[in-house]
């Protein structure tokens, strides 16, 4: 079982420079890629993303790559022209000001457009560098999610045996429905009538009222998705979304079985059975 939240940063240095990659997962229906480059890496940024596309079956994935600090130097050069032009304008405007002391030729080479750098170039094996990073990013990432997704599982089987629990409780209330409904329908003919009423055709109206109230079908069914919830989490793969259904499914037989419940017992357990639920319908929205 798999997670999709998840982080992992890899810090590595190549023949021109140091970078680092960063990856960082939050939970998403889909798949769902976001992608931070360096300029001189967008043409590589279709290939990173069938890349992440292929290691990532849900989640929103961001990955980011930073470069800290060139190694090698870039070549500089000097727009003598543009600096010409700067310094003839400043040293006019301090002769008509009568300005007195002269200007450093430090603050024209701070000027936009004196001082270029050529444009920085990926070597083809800083490329395979950042490749092999990003590779060793994503395996740390996955590694972390199945961390997590390992300690969700045994907090969702937890919460499963819980329910189980207290759906064995559910099933032996409702054993006694028949006969409690028959004294209290007697009770209450008795009290309105002189005359004892007949037991057959008490037996008839409790028989009818008993198969409304009767939850054999949604108890064997909501054991059914248990059953089936264990199955799939013992399982490998990418299975969220089919849990995240079975628990759909779980709480609709728990809705059906509440509205067929008369006695308080039975409203409780009901309620303690729907917010285990509440809480791996929240979890399964997690997994990958």
């Amino acid at each position: 079982m798999e997670s999709m939240t998840g982080y992992a940063v890899v810090e590595r240095t190549t023949e021109q420079f140091s970078f680092s990659v960063e990856i960082k997962s939050v939970n998403s229906k889909y798949v769902e890629t976001y992608l931070n480059l360096p300029r001189f890496m967008k043409d590589d940024e279709y290939e990173i993303e069938l890349l992440l596309k292929k290691r990532y079956a849900r989640g929103k994935i961001e990955l980011s790559i930073d470069i800290h600090d060139w190694i090698e130097s870039r070549p500089v050069m000097i727009n003598r022209e543009l600096l010409g032009k700067y310094y003839r304008e400043v040293s006019a405007v301090t002769d008509e000001l009568g300005a007195k002391g002269r200007f450093s030729i430090d603050a024209l080479l701070s000027l936009d457009g004196v001082v270029q750098k050529e444009r920085s170039t990926l070597s083809e094996k800083s490329r395979n560098d950042i490749f092999s990073g990003i590779e060793l990013a994503v395996e740390k990432h996955i590694k972390m999610r199945l961390r997590e997704g390992a300690a969700t599982k045994k907090d969702l089987l937890k919460s499963l045996a819980a329910i189980s629990r207290s759906v064995v409780r559910v099933e032996k209330l409702s054993r006694n429905v028949s006969r409690a409904l028959y004294e209290k329908l007697r009770a209450n003919l008795e009290q309105l009538m002189t005359v004892r009423p007949e037991d057959s055709r008490l037996y008839t109206e409790v028989a009818i009222l008993a198969d409304k109230q009767d939850i054999n079908e949604e108890v064997q069914r909501l054991r059914d998705h248990i059953d089936k919830f264990r199955l799939l989490a013992a399982g490998g793969g990418q299975t969220g979304k089919q849990l995240d259904f079975l628990a759909q499914e779980m709480f609709r037989e728990i809705n059906t079985i509440s509205s067929k419940s008369a006695s308080s017992e039975m409203a409780h357990l009901v309620v303690e059975i729907k917010n285990y639920i509440d809480k791996i319908r929240e979890q399964c929205r997690n997994i990958a």
